[in-house]
């Protein structure tokens, strides 16, 4: 179960949805108002605030202002009475994940509960898997590299002579059996010269030939 801190400065309905919640299994923390509140959840970072919209000194809203400049993740419940529907409305533009009106029912706390760990539970859910795609894309990369230098190498150290080119024929690859074979420096040839420059006309004409046919 997610850590839920609850905030109202009504001590009786403080002590009801504290019971209530934590008969439901969850691990509550409570505070009268809304500084307390904050040096609980700095203690004990909760996962779920749920706190009253209007408390003395630091009401709801800048509880929910300061948790979510603290923790963005924090998922924030507020709880508002009749005729707080623009601050509620404010507070879900703030970022709070939902409201709940007085008196509290036990179905609606819950339900609202149940919302906030379902998007809480789906950016864990994300962060696996986003962790696992990086780790995956790390290991191909070096896979990559591992095989890219291997074949490098394989190259270079070849007695043949091998000769590579673009789409357009120009020869991108020119290793040093190939100098040796044809009497051209690397860097006269790679990215400089096209097939046709280095071989007799017919015998480019049928590697074009075949390199178009094997596309």
């Amino acid at each position: 179960m997610t850590q839920i801190l609850l905030i109202d400065d009504e001590p009786d309905i403080l002590r009801v949805l504290s019971r209530s919640l934590r008969a439901d299994g969850h691990d509550v923390s409570t505070a009268l108002n809304g500084a307390e509140g904050l040096a609980a959840f700095e203690r004990t970072p909760a996962g779920i605030v749920i706190t009253d919209i209007k408390m003395p000194g630091m009401n709801g809203l800048e509880v929910l202002k300061e948790i979510k400049a603290r923790e963005p993740d924090a998922e924030v419940i507020i709880i508002t009475g009749h005729g707080d529907i623009h601050n509620a409305i404010e507070a879900l533009h703030f970022g709070a994940s939902d409201f709940i009106n007085k008196p509290v029912r036990d179905d609606a706390l819950a339900i609202a509960i149940r919302r906030a760990e379902e998007k809480i539970d789906i950016r864990r859910r994300l962060r696996d898997y986003t962790h696992d795609l990086e780790a995956k894309i790390r290991e191909a990369t070096r896979e990559l590299r591992r095989r890219s230098n291997f074949l490098g190498k394989l190259i270079r150290s070849s007695n043949d002579g091998i000769i590579a080119t673009d789409e357009d024929f120009r020869i991108v690859v020119f290793n040093p059996g190939a100098e040796r074979i044809l009497g051209y420096a690397q860097e006269e040839v790679v990215h400089l010269r096209l097939l046709s420059d280095i071989f007799p006309e017919e015998l480019a004409g049928l590697f074009q030939q075949g390199m178009r046919a094997e596309r």
